[in-house]
């Protein structure tokens, strides 16, 4: 099991789903946990859970200014940020075909899904560049990079980007300790998907139909999280590490 002690690890959007299980994880392992999100009854109730190394920021993630008082604050605590898992994202909005996507939902889709992540990165690795280390793991999806879906060609282009920029960082901080990397998850049992699929019967019963029979839990999206962000992935650098179990393949 890696260990993370003494490390200081940011979340992005760490208040559900498989933000709120690296939370947890990360802290049980002996980091101590930074993390963000909108809703303040789900921040303080993952912050319970994972325990006393765990830090819940109220942080919205579409207002800049928001988001830059937020590391101003974190920098205040700490001397260090060690990994940054950037992991903020919105699905529903922007679905259909983008003959018929609102404007307005374009706006907020790229603000969440793409905007925020190059802030949190940005802030990062101007930290990290002081420190000449750090590993950042972005959440970019299987669908835009290595599956398209024919509904969401908005959410798909959030989602490409985020591996673009992954790829590109990743190149021009590699000789300075710091390591960029991406995930890009298939479909996981969180409130997200089960909302997207409709019903929490849809998504089990679309989940039966996986190579495997059954969607990814968080926590096994999350394994790779923690191993991207370990020691045991040195020579790992501008990756996407595809965790879908084989969804991609049909």
């Amino acid at each position: 099991m890696e260990h993370f002690e003494g490390k200081v690890v940011l979340v992005n959007g760490g208040t559900s789903g498989i933000g709120a299980e690296a939370v947890k994880q990360f802290a049980e392992r002996g980091a101590r946990v930074y993390f963000t999100g909108r809703r303040e009854d789900e921040g303080k109730s993952v912050e319970q859970e994972a325990g006393s190394t765990a830090h819940f920021h109220k942080v919205d993630n579409t207002n800049r200014q928001e988001v830059a008082d937020f590391f101003e604050k974190l920098l205040e605590e700490e001397e260090q940020i060690d990994i940054l898992f950037n992991n903020s994202g919105v699905l529903s909005l922007g679905s259909g075909p983008l003959a018929r996507v609102k404007e307005e939902d374009w706006d907020e889709l790229i603000a969440v899904n793409q905007t925020a992540l190059f802030l949190y990165m940005k802030y990062t690795l101007q930290q990290m560049q002081k420190q000449k280390s750090g590993a950042i793991i972005n959440n970019a999806a299987i669908l835009g990079n290595d599956k398209v879906n024919p509904m969401l060609p908005a959410y798909s282009g959030t989602k490409a980007a985020v591996k673009a920029m992954t790829k590109s960082t990743a190149l021009r901080f590699a000789r300075q300790g710091i390591r960029v990397n991406c995930i890009s998850p298939g479909p996981t049992k969180t409130k997200l998907a089960v909302k997207a699929y409709g019903n929490e019967e849809s998504f089990d019963k679309a989940s039966k139909e996986a190579p495997r029979g059954s969607y990814a839990d968080p926590s096994e999206i999350v394994a790779a999280v923690r191993f991207l962000a370990s020691d045991a992935a040195s020579y790992v650098i501008g990756t996407e590490l595809v965790v879908d179990g084989g969804y991609s393949l049909k």
